[in-house]
């Protein structure tokens, strides 16, 4: 079996992540496997460093177009894992003929024109990495079929990269009893100014609280502005991107996601790998790992104030945050597993090979 993977997205995200496990895995089970990513961008540069074989690209549509077109001859499918790459895998089926997969890893609905439904139409199986993601797709294409698999986390990768002596480096430099925080790009879809707004609630009532996020994105200027303006900046930090995950994330006291909408939270399988406390919105496929009071707590989206009564909550009442934890780990370690989101997608590839 010979798997083309493409991924046509900037930077470092879930998916990347994703993408990088899925490759792994598949390496290991002796699947010829290579990557399709934007030349030396961050997932090609970790893909090589792991020695998975990488197609440069250009992130051009055309001469991506023609280069999956070509190349796709020699594998026997080729696997789309964003919205970019969906589109010129599906269109390059013209040239290879070979089937194709798309990951969809996000909860809103697509788009209704007539590009978005040809690129549905020409591909082979649909895979969604929650039921709540499944039934956007369903809805909206009526009569699909759509495959559920979770994204994973791998524990024993996390756990073997941590550096407790690191992690008191980042606490000490950030100084906050507790330190709350969120690892997320600088998007929309994130909603950060729901976490800045939270912020100043918090900190009112818990006075040496320090909040930040670490990521980076196109918002990061508007979200500095909110921050001077919501009065905030003296306890409230934009830190940029870490390459160092499990260590930034193990210096939280406690892990926010509050975004508007979300597919599933990779993040937040991480912070539970980790023993984090989380607090989520409930939005999309998240409440398919965060179970309110029982892996940890659920908020409505856009809701500061909600937020901040969650943070207070999960701070201050003892014995809550261990239960969560060890719940949320006991998650983690039966249903969110590389090897088990591996071994499904190796059905798929066989279903659509047959």
């Amino acid at each position: 079996m010979k798997i083309l993977h493409a991924d046509l997205q900037r930077g470092w995200r879930g998916g990347e992540q994703q993408l990088l496990y899925l490759a792994e895995g598949l390496k290991r089970k002796g699947i010829k496997v290579c990557v399709a990513c934007i030349k030396e961008e961050e997932l090609f540069k970790r893909c090589k460093e792991k020695g998975i074989e990488v197609l440069p690209l250009k992130g051009n549509r055309s001469s991506d177009l023609l280069r999956l077109g070509y190349f796709g001859k020699k594998f026997d499918l080729l696997h789309a894992h964003c919205s970019k790459s969906h589109l010129v895998a599906a269109l390059s089926k013209k040239f290879h003929g070979k089937p194709v997969v798309y990951t969809r890893r996000v909860d809103y609905t697509p788009k209704k024109d007539p590009i978005t439904a040809l690129k549905y139409k020409l591909t082979d199986r649909l895979v969604a990495i929650s039921e709540a993601v499944k039934e956007v797709l369903e809805r909206t294409f009526k009569g699909v079929k759509v495959w559920v698999i979770p994204s994973a986390v791998n524990l024993r990768e996390i756990e073997n990269s941590l550096d407790l002596k690191k992690v008191k480096q980042i606490r000490k430099e950030l100084k906050g009893n507790p330190l709350i925080g969120s690892l997320a790009a600088l998007t929309e879809q994130k909603d950060i100014p729901n976490l800045i707004r939270a912020s100043r609630f918090v900190k009112e009532r818990l006075k040496e609280a320090e909040f930040v996020v670490f990521g980076k994105g196109k918002l990061k200027e508007k979200l500095l502005r909110l921050i001077e303006e919501e009065g905030v900046k003296d306890f409230f930090k934009l830190y940029g991107f870490v390459k160092d995950v499990p260590n930034y994330t193990k210096a939280l006291d406690l892990f926010v996601l509050p975004s508007k909408n979300e597919g599933l939270g990779s993040s937040i399988l991480i912070a539970m790998a980790l023993k984090v406390p989380v607090v989520a919105t409930d939005v999309g496929g998240v409440r398919e790992a965060v179970i309110d009071g029982k892996t940890g707590i659920l908020v409505p989206p856009s809701n500061p104030k909600a937020l901040g009564e969650a943070i207070l909550k999960l701070t201050t009442e003892k014995g809550l945050k261990e239960s969560l934890t060890e719940e949320a780990y006991k998650l983690v370690s039966e249903k969110f597993s590389v090897e088990s989101m591996v071994n499904s997608y190796m059905e798929v590839y066989r279903e659509v090979l047959k």
